[in-house]
């Protein structure tokens, strides 16, 4: 008897268990709204001058807690990074000059046009030696962008090192060295509403929790290259649509 009222227990605990991970995770529509916040932002920021994307990578949430005092829900966390650079797009031009030459070399030998060929690979050869060096003279080191959700960093406001700001906005330039640096853009409509009153960024978050799971209440933007590269881009970002992004009440 003692026995079956163990397993009666275990088998409840289980049931709990489950049912508690199942209240925790998040539905596949409420992961894709966050991940849309997130490609919003890349949007609001576009293709620098001159890069291709390369690489892009999304850390999104499958859960929500609920603080054990109020019965709301604590911010969920949330990231992406993309990697733009300029190899790809060179590979790009000479893959398609390759795929113009075959199909040229192809018409060629189908007429038994031997001296036509030959001057086919001599100029696809040229082509091929001023796209490479048409590359290496272009060739940039590459931009990295990485987005999160509901962080708070922290950071005292350097006044020399505002790149802009507005309200709910404030972008600081950080590690200058040897032409790269990086450009945060900490965007917040509650916290930073005044940014010129503040000597601190400082994206509060609500200690009681909030009603909606997937509730966005701050985003962060960290932009790393060659300085002539990342401060004119971000300059240009739309932060009107990133700011659009956060959910206007906590």
């Amino acid at each position: 008897m003692v026995r079956l009222s163990s397993l009666i227990a275990a088998a409840c605990l289980c049931i709990a268990a489950a049912g508690a991970q199942d209240e925790r995770s998040l539905t596949r529509d409420e992961v894709s709204v966050i991940k849309k916040k997130l490609v919003a932002v890349f949007e609001s920021f576009g293709v620098p001058g001159g890069y291709s994307l390369e690489h892009e990578n999304y850390n999104l949430p499958a859960e929500a807690y609920k603080n054990s005092g109020s019965g709301l829900y604590n911010l969920i966390g949330a990231s992406a990074d993309r990697r733009f650079g300029t190899q790809k797009a060179a590979e790009a031009e000479g893959k398609e000059m390759q795929k113009e030459y075959q199909k040229k070399m192809a018409d060629a030998q189908a007429k038994g046009d031997y001296q036509e060929m030959a001057r086919l690979g001599q100029e696809m050869a040229q082509k091929a030696g001023q796209i490479q060096a048409k590359a290496s003279a272009v060739q940039k080191e590459p931009v990295e962008v990485t987005v999160n959700v509901n962080s708070n960093p922290g950071t005292v406001i350097d006044p020399d090192m505002v790149v802009f700001e507005r309200p709910g906005a404030i972008a600081l330039r950080s590690n200058v060295e040897n032409g790269q640096e990086r450009v945060s853009v900490y965007c917040d409509p509650v916290s930073l509403k005044e940014t010129r009153q503040l000597s601190r960024v400082d994206l509060k978050q609500p200690e009681g929790g909030v009603s909606r799971r997937t509730a966005v209440l701050s985003i962060t933007i960290e932009v790393s290259g060659p300085a002539a590269e990342v401060e004119p881009w971000v300059k240009k970002a739309d932060m009107g649509k990133v700011l659009a992004q956060i959910d206007p009440s906590k």
